[in-house]
């Protein structure tokens, strides 16, 4: 099994800017009428959502199970 670190990175980095702890507790800031964190927490999830998409679709799935049933 390869290591693919980079994933690991990417998918660290979605979790880091999708959760909105590193707003300020008092913001006020609206995104056509929702908090402005809310939008970035979407969008975040949707680039994660592509991202896996990608991912799978990108790397060849071993479906070998080693057993010939036949």
């Amino acid at each position: 099994m390869k290591r693919h670190v980079w994933i690991t990175a990417t998918y660290l980095f979605f979790l880091f800017i999708g959760i909105p702890w590193y707003w300020e507790e008092g913001t006020t800031f609206l995104i056509m009428g929702l908090p402005a964190w809310f939008i970035v927490a979407i969008g975040v999830s949707v680039c994660a959502s592509i991202f896996t998409a990608y991912i799978l679709l990108c790397y060849p799935w071993n479906t070998d199970t080693g057993s010939d049933e036949d």
